[in-house]
């Protein structure tokens, strides 16, 4: 298996990475922090996934260790190539397992496959996560941990058809160490010690009860002589009984004497009460039909004295009314003369904005005046115009004139030329070999030659006229340039006066009318201007001096200002308020006044009913609640002293009361003397019942725990059987899980040889030299022969057990991919404890592992890669 590239959408740190691979050692250099180890993690995510899990701690929790810092898409994809094909796996986490998603696409066809599940790294390496880390991801933390593991013994021993065979070991050894531990735990724990414990109770129980049956048997005793006691206080109380029967009729007569007296004397009370009522009501007392009337008169009292107290008018009214008056007390602003100054106001304001907006415009028109030097007149403008026109004609006409060329006196040469070739000819005539044509020769050559002498002598003075016309007209095309250029620099140099470049003369000339004629109008514009700005300044100070003047009748000053608004407005509000104030004002003074009429009357008719009943300091509800009291006080009395006396005449009919004073007294005192006899021994009984009632609890509670001792003994025999039995069944099940223990160990030892003669090799390539005599266990623990005693890897520098860790690492990649699909190695910096000795033979032994694995090394130190 090999991994081609792979990109973090987002994790942890990482967002947005993508990284490519190649075939054997791919280093990634990079600094602490920059995410190596969140890399190999997520490697691992997408092979294995996240699980879910509910640990506080982040080293144990890595869903929720490497949640994406800055947010996004949780996850992201590997590309990867095994014995099946090319792929890519795309696994994105969310906050829970069920949230997670995962796809597989066939990178031949882009398409999704089925070839391998969400197991993906099992179903490629056949071990499970755990057992990934523990072989092929070697980092500096994980380095050092334990290697054993369920999945990588079961793929080691062979036993891929059923990887749960060795998990099924360590399940059942874990579940006989459980049940033994059920049995029997340190610190006299179990199941075995709690029923010793038990047992012991029992016992100490047991005792207790057989000690409680003297105490049972003395309580008895003393019940029984509680209980005769009882029987004879009861007996006295009869006879106290019988004894108060025959002096009940003395008290009975006594008891009825003394009811007559109190209702005689009940009957003169009432009488006493009810003479007090006649004098306070006289002989004209007031019906209920008068105090119904009063009562309701008293009511419309209170409600006229509410109203009188809401019409009475409060300080915090009267100061705002008493101030406007005072202000306004020469007269209130007439509403129509109000509107007329907010018109001139308004108008004013407007003035004062196109004052200001003039004002600027004025002001932006004048910073884009120029011509410090003075305007040029339209006299030298033309003028200017005139000899730049004249220049552009002048060198018009002397661009279209043909140049004169330097003629070149060719007549001359030709002469020559031809009285040659009259020489030649002749001299060719006395050629033996034209003999035959030698006249016709001579006769050219004669011809040639005087030819070129005639025409020799013709073309010397023409040739001299040629040169003389052309030395005249170089002249005057010279003046004609000359003029134009100084035109030209007079154009130039007006231009330069006031301010303009001088590149294009006749553009810039142009710019220069255009901006003459633009300032001439933009003068006579700014006049104007002006002349309106003094207008509008003019009929904003007759407008405000007018608005001032009006402020002025009604208030003591006004200063003058561009707007008079908030004068304005606060004067219309003032007025305003003081006629609203005025009107409201003799409303109230209205109702107060029909108020304090109707309140006259209803006086009238109260005040002599008051001077009768009424006492000081009381109200007039007072006065009235107590006259009608006392009218129903009075009935009252006179119902109840009519009952009283229809009652006391019934009782004398009825009861016969002959006996004397005297016998009533003396059967009283024997009555009273039995009566307290009697409290006595009811008291007596009542402590005796108590006693009694305690003891009998007492002894039911004493014989209830007596009669729990042949229970609590059965009870001890029996925790006797299931403790015997416990021990028996702790033992066979520790003699079990030795049994098992023994066969996982047979079991494990299948492979160690070939990993051992691994490890050795390793070993070897690291040290350089002979290595050191070497054991590893069947949980791949190794110890070193060293002097002739084995030691464990506790024994020896942090830096040399990192070597051998990573031999162990190696070899166990090496047991576990012997055969099938081979897996990639993730390097995450497992070499920072070595020397520099060890760490060069280490890198060279990476080397040579990446000819066989694929290996992904990550560094932070450049001395390390």
């Amino acid at each position: 298996m090999r991994i081609l590239r792979l990109h973090v959408e987002n994790f942890g740190t990482l967002k947005d990475l993508s990284l490519d691979f190649e075939r054997g050692m791919n280093v990634l250099y990079h600094q602490n922090g920059w995410g190596k180890s969140t890399l190999a993690v997520f490697v691992k995510a997408m092979l294995y996934g996240l699980p879910a899990s509910s640990k506080r701690s982040l080293d144990e929790n890595e869903r929720k260790k490497y949640t994406p810092w800055q947010g996004g898409a949780y996850g992201g994809s590997l590309e990867f190539e095994s014995a099946k094909g090319s792929f890519r796996v795309e696994r994105f986490f969310g906050a829970k397992e069920s949230g997670d998603s995962f796809a597989l696409f066939d990178l031949s066809s882009n398409k999704p496959s089925s070839v391998y599940t969400s197991s993906l790294g099992e179903e490629l390496f056949g071990i499970d996560a755990e057992g990934f880390e523990r072989s092929t991801y070697l980092s500096q933390r994980a380095l050092s941990g334990g290697k054993d593991n369920n999945s990588i013994s079961a793929k080691l021993g062979n036993l891929l058809d059923d990887v749960g065979d060795i998990g099924n070991y360590d399940a059942a050894i874990a579940a006989l160490e459980k049940r033994r531990r059920y049995y029997v735990m340190t610190g006299n724990r179990g199941v075995i010690a709690e029923l010793e414990e038990s047992r012991m109770s029992l016992v100490a129980e047991l005792e207790r009860l057989r000690r409680l049956e003297e105490p049972m048997q003395a309580q008895e005793q003393e019940l029984s002589e509680c209980t005769a006691q009882l029987n004879a206080a009861r007996r006295t109380v009869e006879e106290t009984r019988r004894r108060m029967e025959r002096a009940g009729l003395a008290r009975e007569r006594a008891v009825l004497l003394e009811q007559k007296n109190k209702m005689l004397a009940e009957l003169s009370e009432l009488d006493r009460a009810k003479s007090r009522v006649e004098a306070f009501l006289g002989d004209s007392a007031p019906s209920a039909a008068e105090l119904s009337e009063l009562r309701s008169c008293l009511d419309q009292m209170r409600e006229v004295r509410t109203r009188l107290q809401a019409t009475a008018q409060r300080p915090a009214d009267e100061e705002p009314l008493t101030r406007l008056r005072e202000k306004y007390k020469k007269g209130i602003p007439n509403p129509e003369d109000l509107v007329r100054v907010a018109k001139d106001n308004e108008q004013m304001c407007e003035l004062r904005v196109r004052y200001e907006t003039l004002r600027e415009s004025l002001s932006a028109e004048g910073q884009n005046l120029r011509f410090a030097n003075g305007v040029p007149t339209r006299e030298a403008l033309e003028q200017a115009r005139a000899e730049l026109t004249r220049a552009d004609s002048i060198r018009a006409m002397l661009s279209s004139e043909t140049k004169p060329q330097p003629t070149r006196n060719l007549q001359l040469p030709f002469a020559i030329v031809l009285s040659c070739l009259g020489i030649l000819f002749a001299v060719m005539s006395f050629l033996p070999s034209l003999a035959a044509a030698s006249s016709a020769f001579l006769a050219v050559g004669i011809a040639a030659f005087v030819g070129g002498v005639v025409w020799s002598v013709v073309s010397i003075p023409a040739s001299r006229r040629r040169s003389r016309n052309a030395a005249e007209l170089a002249q005057k095309r010279e003046r004609m340039m000359q003029e134009a250029q100084n035109a030209e620099h007079r154009v130039a140099a007006l231009l330069r006066h006031y301010g303009m470049t001088d590149n294009d003369l006749s553009r810039s000339l142009t710019e220069l009318s255009v901006s003459c004629e633009q300032y001439r109008s933009n003068r006579q514009r700014l006049r104007l201007a002006y002349e309106e700005l003094e207008q509008i300044k003019k009929c904003r100070e007759a407008i405000s001096e007018r608005i001032r003047a009006y402020l002025l009748q009604f208030s003591g000053q006004c200063a003058a200002k561009d707007d008079y608004r908030d004068e304005i407005d606060r004067l219309r509000r003032e007025s305003e308020a003081l006629l609203r104030m005025e009107n409201e004002e003799q409303k109230r003074l209205s109702a107060r006044q029909r108020e304090q009429e109707r309140l006259n009357d209803l006086q009238a008719v109260w005040k002599p009913f008051f001077a009768r009943y009424g006492q000081p300091n009381m109200t007039d509800a007072e006065c009235l609640e107590y006259v009608s009291a006392q009218l129903r006080e009075r009935e009252r009395l006179m119902r109840e002293s009519a009952q009283k006396e229809t009652a006391l005449k019934a009782f004398l009919s009825d009861k016969k009361l002959e006996a004397t004073d005297a016998d009533v007294e003396t059967e009283t005192a024997t009555t009273a003397q039995l009566s307290e006899d009697e409290r006595l021994l009811q008291a007596r009984i009542a402590d005796l019942q108590r006693r009694q009632v305690t003891l009998r609890g007492s002894v039911e509670r004493l014989s209830q725990d007596v009669d729990r001792i042949p229970e609590l003994e059965s009870e001890i025999a029996q925790i006797k059987l299931r403790i015997n039995e416990a021990r028996a069944n702790s033992a066979t099940v520790a003699h079990t899980a030795a049994f098992l223990e023994e066969a996982k160990t047979a079991l494990s030892t299948r492979y160690l040889d070939g990993m051992q003669e691994s490890f050795r090799r390793y070993l070897s390539i690291l040290c350089e030299t002979e290595a050191p005599e070497a054991v590893m266990d069947t949980s791949f623990e190794v110890r070193l022969r060293e002097g002739g005693q084995t030691r464990s890897m506790e024994s020896f520098s942090r830096g040399w057990r990192d070597a051998v860790e990573l031999c162990v690492r190696l070899s166990l990649t090496d047991a576990l991919y012997a055969e099938g699909e081979a897996p990639f190695l993730l390097l995450d910096d497992p070499l920072v404890n070595l020397d520099d000795k060890r760490l060069d033979a280490a890198r060279r032994l990476i080397e040579r592992v990446s000819e066989k694995y694929q290996i992904v090394y990550m560094v932070c130190h450049r001395d390390r890669i």
